[in-house]
């Protein structure tokens, strides 16, 4: 036997014994449904996130009980290409190209790894906070309390500043909008957390809510209108967290179209992309429009290209509506 095959049989019987050893530290529970991008991700339920998780593990936080999903460190493409609107807008006429200026230029994103909630912070996770944390209530919680059988629905009617408090009280913060993004869509360039085909049945949407398509906006934003007149908005117009399993993103996340819109940490500025492009993710600190970024489309959004993983809109941070919600980040290691 050579000397450069008995150190080959070294190094592998090292690798392995390196290889068992970490697969013995790693807990048994899968994680239920396993996320697309690992059929052996585990669900790790210690006091601090663990430092050794693949993609897709998920670590349980003990202050809200949130499910955190594992996204690991890496290049993904973020924004729309040219090539890509002038699809969409041939397939979909009624769209103007303005809607989809400020995804631009396309380009690719560096990121460290960081854990991302699996859903939408809901009513009941909310609740915890504003008990522990004496915070004011949603204003939708008559007499204080969640309307009954709401406690696993996206909670509502928060602004920024409301979520941010949430966040930081659960030892996170809101997603930057890469973070958002990469989490939505993973390391390809699909439309959809789901992949490329815009699918009504995959998340919650109008036209799923109403069982018609809009060819227009103006004509999304009069039917909605209508139906909001008509109908319980808090309990028709969102549905409880985790209700799409055919809508889950590549790491296994839930919710990133549709059900509510989620605010991101970042003040929305049309020129971010070109930021990016340069490999700059410094968001702005002071603001270049007064409002912060939305991200995901909401249950009152008519238009497909509301549901895309690049679309972006502004809010004003004030708002308290019932289509907007939101998720929590943690950095790894933290």
């Amino acid at each position: 036997m050579t000397a450069f095959i008995r150190l080959a049989l070294i190094v592998s019987f090292v690798a392995a014994l390196v290889t068992a050893a970490l697969a013995a530290d790693r807990p048994t529970e899968l994680v239920n449904p396993l996320p697309p991008c690992n059929s052996n991700a585990v669900v790790w339920r210690t006091p601090e996130p663990p430092v050794d998780a693949q993609k897709g593990d998920v670590w349980v936080n003990p202050k809200d009980g949130m499910e955190m999903v594992c996204i690991p460190a890496g290049e993904f493409t973020m924004g729309s290409s040219t090539s890509e609107i002038q699809a969409w807008l041939g397939a979909h006429a009624y769209d103007q190209a303005t809607w989809f200026a400020a995804e631009q230029p396309q380009c690719k994103v560096k990121l460290k790894a960081y854990w991302v909630g699996r859903y939408e912070v809901t009513n009941a996770q909310y609740q915890r906070f504003v008990q522990v944390a004496d915070y004011a209530k949603p204003d939708h919680w008559r007499g204080g309390e969640i309307p009954e059988g709401l406690g696993n629905f996206p909670v509502a009617f928060v602004e920024w500043e409301d979520a941010r408090a949430y966040c930081e009280w659960a030892g996170g913060r809101l997603p930057t909008e890469p973070e958002w993004e990469r989490a939505a869509r993973g390391g390809d360039k699909r439309t959809f957390p789901w992949g490329f085909t815009w699918d009504r049945t995959r998340c919650r949407n109008f036209e799923a809510v109403t069982g018609r398509a809009y060819p227009r906006w103006t004509d999304s934003e009069a039917a909605l209108q209508e139906w909001m007149g008509a109908h319980d908005e808090v309990r028709e117009g969102p549905v409880a967290v985790g209700s799409f399993l055919a809508g889950v993103s590549p790491f296994g996340c839930f919710d990133m179209a549709g059900n509510v819109a989620e605010w991101s940490g970042d003040w929305y500025d049309d020129e971010a992309y070109e930021r990016y492009a340069k490999g700059d993710l410094t968001p702005p600190s002071v603001s270049p429009s007064g409002v912060r970024t939305v991200r995901g489309g909401a249950f009152s959004y008519g238009q497909p290209r509301g549901y895309r993983c690049a679309s972006r809109l502004g809010g004003d941070p004030t708002l308290r509506d019932v289509s907007v919600g939101f998720r929590v980040v943690r950095p790894a290691g933290k």
